[in-house]
């Protein structure tokens, strides 16, 4: 297959999405496919300019597409995020189209949005209000999912909302959780571990900052003798702006990490990881920390939604008063369930593997692209 990707996030390897973007295209080299493999670096208007990004993405891309498919054929478009919304909708109007579209998202941005807007009223990085020329949703958005042919979501939860709004028919929505690197699996992991809760993310509204703030301080004053590290949180990051005075001496911070050694190493010093996100897509930290031997406390969102509570992890009630201070004391309290939950964790995310979902996606795309070619053939018949 002749693939072209056009992707709205960077193709850095240590950032989340674009790990995920680089190694589907990698991996599709590998099996033989041909794949030209697109950033905004490469479409983006204007970088300089740091307001609008997604109207410059969303031209960006539709001007990038129309030439790219004027100088080579494809037979499959793959399009990362929803500032595809305009390219979608004016090649879908092509007359005679042969190539495959498909969404192949790493969070569908009218989940997002919808989750955000329910548990904090805000869809800003920070929780507040945003400006009325801050909005993706002023874009068509939608249409980068009903107007392609196709989607790949990245979790159950994010395909069940695809088809709960009926962005395509259920047999054109498929779902493929997001692969670990080899280094983060079949490690050899202790349970026995130090007593520390460990955070890894920005230090953001839907991250779960307020709740964190809310229920840590508890923790710690109630048990002294464990400690809470924070992973990724930014050079600008200050505890004492975030936490009562009494507790800072047990609070450590990592500012930033991008070598996974250094991030594995971390993990592994956690007994308790914790996730209390109102919304991932996916989730990465989620899974590389039970690959890491870590008890996973989290939200009930992307990959964390989909696991056994108090089986494979913690899952805490909802989106708006989760008692993430019952969930950590419980562990606390009950090492042995502590154990359990890690090893349980440990052994679910075994499966998340490059090769499985590089077959699963190139089979999707080869059926697709079959049934794309039938359904032309018969409308000229």
């Amino acid at each position: 297959m002749r693939v072209l990707t056009l992707s709205n996030c960077p193709l850095k390897e240590h950032q989340g999405s674009g790990y995920v973007i680089v190694n589907f295209a990698r991996g599709l080299r590998s099996k033989g496919h041909d794949v030209d493999l697109f950033g905004p670096e490469h479409f983006e208007p204007l970088r300089r300019i740091k307001r609008a990004k997604s109207y410059r993405q969303a031209a960006g891309i539709l001007i990038f597409a129309l030439r790219q498919l004027a100088t080579k054929e494809y037979d499959v478009v793959e399009f990362y995020g929803a500032e595809a919304c305009l390219a979608a909708s004016f090649l879908a109007r092509r007359s005679g189209r042969s190539f495959l579209m498909v969404a192949h998202s790493n969070g569908i941005e009218t989940f997002v949005h919808d989750r955000l807007m329910s548990a904090l009223g805000s869809f800003s990085l920070n929780g507040a209000p945003t400006k009325w020329y801050q909005s993706m949703l002023l874009l068509p958005i939608e249409k980068a999912f009903t107007k392609v042919d196709a989607i790949v979501t990245v979790s159950q939860a994010e395909r069940d909302y695809a088809l709960k709004h009926h962005y395509q028919n259920e047999d054109r929505i498929a779902a493929i959780e997001n692969p670990l690197p080899d280094e983060f699996l079949r490690q050899t992991v202790s349970f026995e571990r130090e007593r520390v809760i460990g955070y890894c993310g920005g230090w953001l509204a839907r991250k779960g900052a307020a709740l964190i703030t809310a229920d840590i301080p508890r923790i710690l004053a109630e048990f002294p003798e464990y400690r809470f590290k924070l992973i990724g949180v930014g050079e600008r990051f200050r505890k004492e702006e975030h936490f009562p005075s009494g507790v800072l001496g047990q609070i450590d911070v990592v500012p930033f990490v991008d070598d996974k050694e250094q991030l594995r190493a971390l993990y592994h010093s956690l007994a308790i990881l914790i996730v209390p996100s109102v919304h991932e897509s996916f989730g990465l930290v989620t899974a590389e920390g039970m690959a890491c031997g870590c008890a996973l406390v989290a939200g009930k969102t992307g990959f964390a939604q989909g696991l056994k509570d108090g089986e494979e992890a913690v899952l805490l009630a909802d989106d708006v008063s989760m008692p993430l201070y019952q969930a950590i004391k419980g562990l606390i309290a009950d090492d042995s369930i502590r154990r359990k939950i890690a090893q349980a964790g440990y052994g679910r995310v075994q499966n998340l593997r490059w090769p499985e979902a590089i077959n699963r996606l190139e089979s999707l795309y080869g059926a697709w692209l079959n049934a794309l070619h039938d359904e032309r053939k018969c409308a000229r018949v």
